[in-house]
C-alpha cells in the first residue's frame, strides 16, 4: 500500500508515519508534503498512491488550494486540529476525519473503513469486468427431423413471440422455430447493443433497422428489412428505443 502524508508538524508526521507502520508492516510512505506547493508538484507527476493522510492549514496555505490544482488520484483521510472543515474535507474525496489528537484505536476505525471501502470497489470493479467480457448468444441450433442446422445471430432480423411460440425471422426472409426459452430469457441472452426488445412480443436486430416513424401516442412504428409490417414499440419502450439506436 502506498500511502503519502501532507502534514507540516514534524512530530505529528511522525506519529502517523508509527501508526501506518503499526497498522501494515508492508505500507510504504512514498512523501510526506508539508507545503501546498509540494503537493500540486508531486501530484502533477501523477504517482501511483492508494491512501493520502491529510492536514488542512499548511506552511503556505489551506490544503484545499493544492487539490483544486491536481486530480487526486484515491482517498483521503484528513487529520487536523479544526472541526470547521468537514463538509470541504468530504468534497474532496474523504472518507475520514480525525481531530488531533487522535488514538491509534481512531486511526485503526479509518484504515477499517479504507479497506472496506476498497473491498466493495474491488468487488463492483470485478461486477463490472465480468458484465463487459460477458459472452453472449451467437447461434441458434434448430431442430429438424432428422437434423439440425445452425442459424448465426448476426444474421436474425427479429424474433417474435405468438400465441407462446418464438420465431426467429432471417435476412433470407425465412422464420425458424425456437424451442426452450421464454422471451425474457432470451433477451438476456442477446448481446443488448444489436439486440432490443421493442415490445412483450417482439425483439430486433439494430442492423436491420431502416426506419422508424410516430405510431399512436408515445410509440412508434418501426421498419425492418425482410419484415412486411412495421413493428410497434411498447409506450414504456420508446424513449429507451431512441436512446439505443442513437448509442
Amino acid at each position: 500500500m502506498n500511502i503519502v502524508i501532507i502534514e507540516d508538524e514534524p512530530l505529528a508526521a511522525e506519529k502517523l508515519v508509527n501508526y501506518v507502520t503499526r497498522f501494515d508492516a508492508n505500507a510504504n510512505v512514498l512523501k510526506i508534503c508539508d507545503k501546498v506547493a509540494d503537493v500540486i508538484a508531486f501530484f502533477q507527476a501523477e504517482p501511483e498512491v492508494d491512501l493520502i493522510f491529510s492536514d488542512i492549514e499548511l506552511l503556505d496555505g489551506q490544503v484545499f488550494n493544492a487539490f483544486e490544482e491536481v486530480d487526486l488520484p484515491c482517498p483521503v483521510i484528513f487529520t487536523t486540529s479544526y472541526n470547521a472543515f468537514w463538509t470541504q474535507a468530504f468534497d474532496n474525496q474523504g472518507i475520514a476525519y480525525l481531530l488531533k489528537p487522535f488514538t491509534y484505536k481512531r486511526f485503526t476505525s479509518a484504515m477499517t473503513n479504507y479497506e472496506s471501502l476498497k473491498a466493495n470497489l474491488t468487488q463492483t470493479k470485478q461486477l463490472i469486468q465480468n458484465q463487459s467480457t460477458k459472452r453472449y448468444k451467437s447461434r441458434f441450433l434448430l431442430k429438424h427431423a432428422n437434423a439440425v442446422s445452425i442459424l448465426n445471430v448476426e444474421d436474425v432480423v427479429c424474433i417474435r413471440a405468438a400465441s407462446g411460440v418464438l420465431s426467429a425471422y432471417d435476412s433470407a426472409g425465412n422464420h425458424h422455430l425456437l424451442s426452450g426459452n421464454s422471451m425474457t430469457e432470451l433477451e438476456a441472452e442477446l448481446n443488448p447493443e444489436h439486440f432490443f426488445r421493442l415490445n412483450r412480443s417482439d425483439i430486433v436486430n439494430i442492423h436491420f433497422v431502416t426506419s422508424f416513424e410516430n405510431y399512436g401516442k408515445e410509440t412508434l412504428a418501426v421498419n425492418v428489412s425482410h419484415i412486411n409490417e412495421p413493428l410497434i414499440t411498447s409506450k414504456t419502450r420508446t424513449s429507451e428505443f431512441k436512446k439505443w439506436l442513437a448509442s
